[in-house]
């Protein structure tokens, strides 16, 4: 309530709104973005190919190869690679369109 009555005093308004924005699962995921998210990550963490080859079971070629000449890596590996960088799969995923709502928040 405080917080509230706050906004009201900064602001001079009953009403407000809100906005959420959220992924809109339905369309897909936005392979170029989620692989450049991936790779940026991989680059923060300092994981190196071969690390990630073998909790992954491939060569590191192969992840060389989905790192930087424009193939993907296999959607099992992204709990592989969820568990690696410490992060939950929808953080690794970029999804290709967000939905957006705004609400209208009275205060009374």
């Amino acid at each position: 309530m405080i917080e509230l009555r706050m906004l009201w005093e900064k602001y001079r308004c009953s009403d407000y709104t809100v906005s959420c924005k959220w992924p809109d699962r339905a369309s897909g995921m936005d392979m170029e973005a989620t692989k450049k998210n991936i790779c940026e990550m991989i680059k923060a963490k300092g994981l190196k190919d071969r690390a990630i080859a073998e909790k992954m079971g491939v060569t590191p070629q192969a992840v060389n190869k989905w790192r930087h000449k424009g193939t993907f890596l296999v959607i099992d590996n992204l709990y592989i690679l969820s568990g690696m960088l410490g992060v939950s799969i929808d953080e690794l995923i970029v999804p290709k369109a967000w939905k957006e709502q705004t609400f209208l928040v009275e205060v009374r």
